[in-house]
């Protein structure tokens, strides 16, 4: 499958014999309530929102799957499967049957939904899944069935729609941070994305622009506060731009590129499985609601969409096309650093800062 630049990616594929998606459960938080205060949308007419979580229930032997970092090394069930829980908003037509039939899955923006302010005109992110603010109600009126599903397991809880990624333990290797405070506060305390192994060998570095050496000036240190914490104290002579690099040894690995799999298993499942677990089939009398789906993404989300597609995750366990069309909107040809041992999805390369994160790979001359 290749790329296309235009802003709709899409492939025609042969569906192969149905068969059940890999979302082996599907726990709402309550049921269904109306949105947008009860307000109608033309021939769609009222939505309602349903949030929940999705277990994901993953064959590390598949070939399909092989690709994800330390899938192999991940935790198993009793029956050698790999499992995640990703959080899951969906907003439908109260009746599903006024609907158009596409199902339209935006990938969150660090957690946020941000498809409402470019499609619907929102005035502030998360409105639009929150169910309290439609816009224009563009999407609405069209009949999309619409929905976004957590895939950072990166973010705090409460931070946003997450993914509840398996660790690897015992599992140690370098993780790399980068700071740019645009303050002058000394010493600050920042934390660590992935836990600290020890301080044995750590070392922190301060430059003022990305391109010049790095230094360890009088004055530039730092102590581990715990696992999860470092102090650093700051020298004199640097503004409140400079990058300060820390390197250390890390440890306990999130299985990150799961990421992958929870748009495309719980995508698949919303499209086609027919059991009552499905919250469209159950509202469309075990047929779901959907037979399209369409894959969006904007900026950090829309790399995300490119390495989704780029790295081979739009067939399901099935072997079935999950999307029909793609809109990677903003990203240009970036990727993301989502399927890689001690990933980092949330950085984001700038002309000063994250620039050696690698969010910004070329396209293999094998693909």
């Amino acid at each position: 499958m290749r790329i296309l630049t235009a802003g709709l990616l899409a492939a025609g594929v042969a569906m192969a014999a149905p068969a059940p998606a890999e979302v082996i459960r599907f726990v709402p938080e309550g049921a269904a309530t109306p949105a947008f205060g009860g307000e109608a949308f033309g021939a769609a007419g009222g939505y309602v929102r349903i949030a929940g979580k999705a277990t994901l229930s993953v064959d590390p032997d598949d070939p399909r799957n092989r690709l994800i970092a330390d899938l192999e090394l991940a935790p198993r069930t009793a029956s050698g499967r790999v499992e995640a829980v990703a959080e899951v908003v969906i907003l439908r037509p109260a009746d599903p049957a006024r609907g158009n039939g596409t199902l339209l899955l935006e990938v969150p923006n660090r957690g946020r939904e941000i498809l409402g302010q470019l499609m619907d005109d929102t005035a502030a992110a998360n409105a639009l899944a929150a169910g309290t603010a439609a816009g224009n109600g563009h999407l609405l009126r069209q009949g999309y069935t619409l929905a976004w599903v957590g895939w950072q397991a990166d973010l705090p809880p409460g931070g946003g729609l997450r993914l509840a990624a398996p660790v690897v333990p015992g599992v140690t290797g370098p993780s790399r941070e980068e700071f740019l405070f645009d303050h002058r506060q000394s010493p600050v305390t920042v934390p660590l994305t992935y836990p600290a192994a020890g301080p044995e060998g750590a070392t922190l570095t301060v430059r003022a622009q990305a391109g010049d050496a790095r230094q360890t000036p009088p004055g530039l240190g730092f102590r581990f506060l715990d696992p999860q914490r470092v102090e650093i104290t700051r020298p004199e002579g640097f503004d409140a731009g400079a990058l300060y690099e820390l390197i250390y040894t890390a440890r306990d690995p999130v299985v990150q590129g799961l990421a992958f799999a929870a748009v495309r298993d719980v995508a698949t499942f919303l499209r086609r499985d027919r059991s009552e677990a499905n919250p469209l089939a159950a509202a469309a009398g075990a047929r779901p609601a959907v037979d399209r789906a369409v894959l969006a993404g904007i900026s950090q989300s829309g790399r995300f969409v490119r390495d989704y597609l780029y790295q081979g995750f739009n067939e399901d366990e099935a072997g079935r096309q999950v999307f029909d069309a793609m809109l990677a909107h903003i990203p240009g040809t970036r990727r993301t650093f989502t399927n890689a041992r001690f990933a980092q999805p949330s950085r984001n390369p700038t002309p000063h800062g994250d620039r050696l994160y690698p969010a910004d790979q070329s396209p293999s001359p094998t693909r």
